[in-house]
């Protein structure tokens, strides 16, 4: 397999574990009672931008996490689109945060970055053994 088809790959199977994983968290919200579906579509985008703001802030925080991904898994269910045109500065500080990571600590930066490659690898052999059987 030539670097360009490897790459190819690794970007094919980078989206399907990210798409596995909002699969997951959609049925996690959907475990705990979709306690977001009797919200009017205003109040949906109200709390998802609150979210997003409060986890852009900290990103440490589980729970912030939890409740952005309770929302977008709504979101997903209603088919709609996340409203990221209003959250546009808050995502640029988080990848500026993101760059300022990477130039101050570049050690972290790769252990993350290991961790991801990781688990994506394990998720595609689980994947295609799951498909044998």
């Amino acid at each position: 397999m030539t670097r360009g088809a490897d790459m190819t790959a690794f970007d094919d199977a980078t989206r399907a574990f990210l798409e596995n994983e909002k699969l997951e968290q959609t049925r996690d919200y959907l475990r705990r009672g979709r306690p977001c579906a009797g919200l009017a579509p205003d109040d949906l985008q109200a709390r998802w931008i609150a979210a997003f703001r409060d986890f852009a802030a900290d990103i440490g925080d589980d729970d912030d996490l939890v409740r952005m991904f309770d929302l977008e898994a709504e979101y997903r269910l209603r088919g709609l689109p996340l409203p990221m045109e209003l959250v546009a500065a808050e995502q640029e500080a988080l990848d500026r945060g993101m760059e300022d990571w990477l130039a101050e600590d570049p050690d972290s930066w790769d252990q993350m970055a290991d961790q991801m490659v990781k688990e994506i690898a394990v998720f595609t052999v689980d994947t295609a053994a799951a498909s044998k059987s």
